[in-house]
């Protein structure tokens, strides 16, 4: 199975707010095997070292086995994760349920014995729609609503245009992320993630989280794309939330999917996600720490002697293998090779 295929189960997983724990899971089963399917056997994570204070942070996290995951708005790429909203189609929707043309049909729809669906008194707070309803068929003369309608419609359309590249900045603080990379021999890693080859790597085998789960945290392919992913809907849901209205969420696994979308420029990487989705508040923007054990490590070309030193005494304590990063000189290959140690 591969990326593409992954993203059309993860985006056909729908989950309204509300759903059991049983649905949920059947809903979710077809991305779980995905994942059973796809993970590799080792995942490496690239880590610098630059003579600066963070040192401490990075050697400090490998000695207690931790690894920090931190929010998307902190990544080197500023479309990482940037959901989109399709403006001009929302604008429509609001021209539309503004209308009187649109009322007036409403009105005869209720008027005729009809009702709101259940579907859509589901994403509206409690008694809302019966309100509307009332409302609605109380109206004599729809012309009288004209003014009050354009302007909430102008309010409307304004709100949109302020509060929604707002929301979308903020989608990108709702959970954390730790990245990995299914390659260990890539140039362009080893020079953009570990300090041109002057860091570490740590390899993983995520496979027993198959089968024990860490609480709130999963592990997945990012999905490659060229487009950019539209999750209008969710964004008038986010909206209305903003807005104080308790409206259900319309899709719980849409903070995920927000999450594993990343532009084809950065394929290359061949990067899964480790997401760590327990509840934080926005202003919160420090990293989530996550233990896990790795279970090798790999020095870069150019790691300085002292750094290698330090390291290894802390490998030879956790008795992990040990590999350094070389170039073969007679090798065809734009590839980064590694002995064991």
């Amino acid at each position: 199975m591969d990326r593409t295929e992954f993203a059309k189960r993860l985006h056909a997983a729908v989950a309204p707010e509300g759903t059991s724990q049983e649905k949920m899971r059947s809903i979710m089963f077809p991305v779980s095997e995905a994942i059973f399917e796809m993970m590799p056997n080792s995942l490496f994570r690239y880590r610098p070292l630059d003579g600066s204070e963070s040192d401490k942070m990075q050697i400090d996290a490998f000695i207690n086995d931790i690894i920090y995951a931190v929010t998307a708005d902190r990544f080197n790429d500023p479309y990482d994760t940037l959901v989109r909203y399709d403006k001009e189609a929302i604008t429509q929707y609001i021209n539309l349920i503004s209308s009187n043309k649109f009322l007036e049909g409403l009105k005869t729809w209720f008027a005729t014995g009809n009702d709101i669906t259940d579907e859509v008194k589901q994403v509206l707070p409690k008694g809302m729609a019966e309100s509307l309803k009332e409302k609605l068929l109380a109206v004599e003369d729809f012309n009288n609503l004209e003014v009050s309608m354009e302007e909430g419609r102008l309010n409307m359309i304004a709100q949109v245009e302020t509060y929604f590249p707002i929301l979308s900045e903020m989608c990108k603080k709702y959970s954390t992320i730790a990245c990995f990379s299914e390659s260990i021999e890539s140039i362009l890693m080893w020079s953009h993630y570990s300090n041109s080859h002057q860091g570490f790597a740590l390899e993983y085998d995520f496979r027993p989280t198959l089968e024990k789960p860490i609480k709130n945290v999963g592990i997945y392919p990012v999905i490659y794309d060229d487009v950019r992913q539209d999750i209008s809907q969710f964004m008038i849901w986010s909206f209305v939330r903003m807005m104080g209205i308790q409206a259900a969420n319309p899709d719980c696994g849409m903070y995920l999917k927000i999450a594993l979308h990343k532009s084809s420029i950065w394929a290359y990487e061949q990067e899964w996600r480790m997401i760590n989705l327990t509840p934080r508040a926005i202003t919160d923007t420090g990293p989530s720490a996550i233990q896990y054990k790795p279970v090798a490590i790999y020095y870069g070309r150019h790691i300085s002697s002292n750094h290698k030193e330090q390291l290894r005494q802390i490998a030879k304590e956790k008795g992990l293998r040990e590999y350094q990063m070389y170039i073969d000189y007679s090798s065809e290959k734009y590839e980064m090779k590694y002995r064991d140690l």
